[in-house]
């Protein structure tokens, strides 16, 4: 059986350098259409635990912030670079208060700004923190006058908004921190894992693995709320995305983190098809692709990984 494309996903226009999709359809990924089989990682290849840790976020200067493994309120720091100098970056205990509950930071991510925004669901924040995490911003909390609950998904666009998944209440909030306004971004009910901004800023990505598929929304469109198309629709029980990243040497090149966490798929978005498969020594519950390496999280371990 071959590939049972029904569109042409992606196309590069050539004078904005952006994706533009020709049909609001989705490739459909068939269990017996996969690239010839990868061995495991091996030393070879060169898959290493680079540290310890829960969530991550890498910024463009190399730089990781990871919330610590043994507390989730403390988020620390290094670079792939001197991998040995770690410190922390913040302790939301000292200043944030809410009882005796332990806060969990769920997710992160660096902005271009090098700032880290992240996702606390105990009081339900959106914070913002300087790079010498000096000032904390509370981005948002709630909508319509409803906290904000368990946070999954968290990115940002190049206009400085903020997206971030809330897989109970299956919606995507919009934050707009200029105008200090949120709103749903989804009419459609979705549970994110994971999200990320194309490379034109002018598309979210969303993983949800119920169903299984790779949605698309178009941030320039006017509407409020945004009608949302599928990318990628995955086999029911084969494979859930749990998240994704663009290859960033790669145009039109998508990872996503499948196979229950064991496995990452490379599509390219131009011809509709998987290029690679690399399957992972561990469960993996978050990817991210920097300087051709591809780096995930596993139980309180963040690896990284050559991506041949």
């Amino acid at each position: 059986m071959t590939w049972n494309l029904i569109f042409l996903a992606w196309v590069a226009a050539t004078l904005s350098g952006c994706f533009a999709l020709l049909e609001k359809d989705s490739i459909n990924v068939l269990e017996d259409s996969r690239p010839e089989q990868v061995s495991p990682p091996t030393d070879t290849q060169g898959e290493k635990i680079l540290l310890r840790g829960g969530a991550f976020s890498l910024a463009n200067d190399g730089t990781i912030f990871f919330v610590d493994a043994d507390d989730k309120s403390v988020v620390r720091k290094t670079s792939l670079t001197s991998l040995q100098t770690r410190e922390e970056f913040i302790d939301l205990s000292e200043w944030l208060k809410h009882g005796e509950e332990k806060f969990q930071i769920d997710d992160l991510w660096t902005d271009s700004k090098n700032r880290l925004i992240l996702a606390e669901s105990v009081t339900g924040k959106i914070l913002r923190i300087s790079p010498d995490a000096r000032k904390l911003e509370n981005l948002a909390d709630s909508y319509e006058g409803y906290r904000f609950s368990k946070l999954v998904g968290l990115t940002g666009s190049p206009k400085g908004e903020v997206f971030v998944g809330s897989p109970h209440s299956a919606t995507v909030y919009r934050i707009d921190p200029i105008l200090g306004k949120t709103s749903v971004l989804n009419e459609d009910l979705v549970r994110a894992n994971d999200m990320i901004i194309d490379s034109s800023g002018n598309r979210l990505l969303v993983a949800e693995s119920h169903p299984n598929r790779i949605v698309v929304y178009d941030l320039n469109d006017s509407k409020a709320s945004i009608t949302s198309w599928t990318l990628i629709r995955f086999p029911e029980v084969i494979d859930r995305p749990l998240a994704i990243d663009l290859v960033e040497d790669r145009p039109n090149h998508l990872a996503v983190l499948v196979g229950g966490g064991k496995k990452i798929q490379v599509f390219d978005l131009i011809d509709g098809k998987v290029t690679q498969e690399l399957f992972l020594s561990r469960k993996g519950r978050q990817i991210r692709i920097h300087d051709g390496m591809a780096y995930f999280q596993s139980n309180r371990r963040i690896h990284q990984l050559m991506i041949p």
